[in-house]
């Protein structure tokens, strides 16, 4: 059996904070589950069409492939709740701070978490358990699962997503975000799936939308903000903030020539100061009005890479360590790595069959292999020539110009 935690707590203002992921397992995982999470997730979907909840819009459950489960469905599984006196607990811990609680959940043990964890993972329920599937870092959580011997797997969305780009996802047995494996993995392994390849084709491979016209940059510096409430920020942001990020922009150009993006997401409007704001339809058109980009930690920082854009990354983040590369050909070795070994197209981390199969800790040249056809490409002949880089490239598409 397969478990999943789901965070449990209203941390960020709303219960249930991945409820479409609940209803995503339950609609393509195809066994049963033990869920470690609240009960919240359990109501029945009447409760959360009253509430106005995204998730019950038919378009984005089209979006996320998923669909609104029965109660035969939901009951269908095993589940280990966290009760509302460990929110409470931990809440009253924070100084009543949610913020506060989230980032501690995020990044340290917390007792009353250890010993939830703990009674969760020793009920005849839980036996068995292959591994737990987590959507955000939790040490307390990791901590439980190391004294029972089970592996944890970070799961999250990737920061290449549909409609722009073949829609992506993180997997990572050591954190999502930060404290992530990724660099250790690149100069453990031999696999270098770079080799004869530039930042174009790779981009070509993965950049799904029609290019138009280039503009020329408008601006020298370009400043992505981030939701204020983000688990990446608030955990792996080394101090920094957005109001933190644009004092540091504005040090590095006094003179202005910066353009800055806020997030979509974001409770807060920017206004015009000594930069300018940006309106930009969307992150790939903010990216072309800037010569550089500067960030915390957001996923526009890939995007931008896979640009050729130079990126400061003043955070922990999985694309961090590409950034810091020496020169041009270890940034693409570093990408390319990246977006094929690393990176999982989006369906499968909700695919049973794979998630066993990375448990089997299969080489990188494997794990690139088993992407490359969730991408569409017939990689079987190479099984047969596991050093044949070459041929690999050949098949993806990316030896050859035009994609």
């Amino acid at each position: 059996m397969i478990a999943a935690f789901l965070l449990p707590f209203p941390l960020r203002g709303y219960r249930a904070p991945y409820l479409w992921v609940y209803y995503r397992l339950l609609s393509s995982f195809g066994e049963r589950m033990l869920f470690v999470a609240s009960e919240d997730y359990t109501r029945a979907p009447e409760y959360w069409q009253a509430q106005n909840r995204w998730e019950m819009q038919p378009g984005n459950a089209q979006r996320l492939h998923y669909q609104v489960p029965t109660r035969e469905i939901m009951d269908g599984h095993d589940y280990g709740f966290l009760s509302e006196t460990v929110f409470e607990a931990l809440l009253a811990d924070s100084g009543g701070n949610p913020i506060a609680a989230f980032r501690r959940l995020l990044s340290e043990r917390v007792p009353c978490l250890d010993a939830a964890f703990a009674e969760i993972l020793s009920q005849p329920s839980a036996e068995g358990i292959e591994a737990i599937l987590t959507w955000c870092n939790c040490p307390s959580l990791s901590a439980a699962a190391e004294e029972k011997g089970i592996p944890v797997v970070h799961l999250e969305l990737g920061p290449l997503r549909w409609p722009q780009y073949r829609p992506t996802a993180y997997l990572d047995f050591s954190g999502v975000n930060g404290n992530t494996e990724v660099e250790r993995r690149y100069l453990e392994s031999g696999f270098r799936p770079g080799a004869g390849l530039d930042i174009e084709a790779l981009r070509r491979f993965f950049y799904q939308a029609g290019d138009g016209e280039t503009p020329a940059a408008q601006f020298n510096l370009g400043v992505a903000l981030q939701v204020e409430d983000d688990s990446n920020l608030l955990a792996f942001g080394h101090g920094f903030d957005n109001q933190s990020l644009l004092v540091y922009a504005h040090l590095r150009r006094p003179d202005g020539g910066v353009l800055v993006r806020g997030h979509p997401g974001s409770l807060f409007a920017l206004k015009p100061d000594w930069y300018q704001v940006d309106d930009s339809p969307d992150s790939v058109a903010f990216i072309r009005r800037c010569e550089r980009i500067l960030t915390i930690n957001s996923s526009v920082g890939l995007e931008a890479m896979l640009m050729g854009k130079p990126v400061e990354v003043l955070g922990d983040c999985a694309h961090r360590f590409i950034a810091e590369a020496g020169d041009e050909p270890e940034r693409v070795a570093r990408l390319a790595f990246y977006l094929f070994a690393y990176l999982v197209p989006m369906d499968l981390i909700y695919d049973s069959n794979y998630l066993r199969f990375r448990l089997g800790h299969p080489s990188d040249y494997e794990i690139a292999l088993r992407h490359l056809a969730a991408y569409g490409i017939d990689a079987g002949p190479l099984r047969q020539a596991p050093g044949s880089l070459s041929r690999l490239l050949e098949l993806a598409g990316l030896s050859d110009a035009p994609i």
